[in-house]
């Protein structure tokens, strides 16, 4: 099983709007250095956090629709990483963080 799924604009009213629980949204881009050194740690959070939300990755630059979605939910800098309960946004985090760092602030705003 794979513990992040990666997820388009049109996947995003089913997988994180339309669910009940705690989604986790990392939005990134190909180009991004900090993108490419964040997606290591990010994967490893489904672990670390023994399950205690979903997590879901979407390229914002892949599709013009997931540009959109990402603009709309004022992702300005990449890796930005949304957290979300029951369907509404709850906080995110913005930028490269180190393995326990990342841990700490996710569990906070799954709280």
């Amino acid at each position: 099983m794979k513990d992040v799924k990666d997820i388009s604009a049109e996947e995003f009213d089913r997988e994180i709007k339309g669910t009940v629980g705690p989604a986790v949204l990392e939005f990134w881009v190909r180009s991004c250095t900090q993108c490419r050194r964040f997606k290591p740690v990010y994967e490893r959070l489904p672990v670390v956090l023994g399950g205690k939300a979903r997590f879901y990755r979407m390229n914002m630059l892949k599709t013009l629709e997931n540009l959109r979605l990402a603009e709309g939910l004022g992702v300005e800098v990449t890796p930005t990483t949304k957290v979300f309960c029951s369907g509404g946004e709850v906080g995110e985090v913005v930028g490269y963080l180190p393995l326990e760092e990342a841990v700490e602030r996710i569990n906070e705003l799954l709280q």
